[in-house]
């Protein structure tokens, strides 16, 4: 099992307002990064291909709801052209099979600026199961929720390698995961 943990927000946050969310895209970035050693530089590479949506369910009992999160593996970057090209010619998330990796709540329970996750990520055709607990900001109006995350996964549990000769001592096997989305009330 793995497990990422939201980052809290500096504002005060106010509950959602029961409905569907939808990711705005423009505005969401999936990362990781983490270091292999002390010695080794820190590894780090976003998505920017990011789409879903999370359902906010308002009960007797509180908030619960679902997500579900779609990240595009092709369009990672690492900011540096070289890098993306020389990981572009071994293909650790075996994109031309598997370009989408997603994420399906089983459970989502809403409470006091947090959320628990709990879910699936399916990355590289391989599903683990993750748990996340998430922290969010509601904006003015209601309309707008900012949600910022962090945790850690295990890339070898997916069957990610960088076996290429002087890559594969540099990237970790345990990565921090970020995940920082927007998503607008429909």
């Amino acid at each position: 099992m793995t497990t990422a943990t939201l980052t809290p927000t500096s504002r005060a946050a106010s509950s959602p307002t029961g409905g569907t969310w939808v990711i705005d895209s423009s505005r969401a970035v999936v990362a990781f990064s983490g270091k292999a050693s002390f010695l080794a530089p820190t590894i780090s590479a976003r998505f920017l291909g990011v789409d879903g949506y999370v359902d906010v369910v308002e009960t007797s009992r509180g908030l619960s709801g679902a997500a579900d999160v779609s990240v595009d593996v092709t369009s990672m970057t690492t900011g540096n052209a070289s890098w993306d090209d020389l990981i572009a010619t071994f293909d650790p998330f075996d994109a031309k099979l598997f370009p989408i990796a997603v994420y399906r709540s089983t459970r989502v329970s809403w409470a006091d600026g947090r959320a628990i996750i709990d879910g699936a990520l399916t990355l590289r055709g391989v599903t683990q199961a993750v748990s996340l607990t998430a922290s969010y900001v509601v904006g003015r109006g209601g309309e707008r929720m900012l949600v910022r995350a962090s945790g850690s996964i295990d890339r070898k549990a997916f069957g990610i390698s960088f076996d290429m000769p002087g890559c594969g001592k540099l990237v970790p096997r345990v990565l921090r995961l970020e995940i920082d989305i927007d998503v607008v009330l429909v």
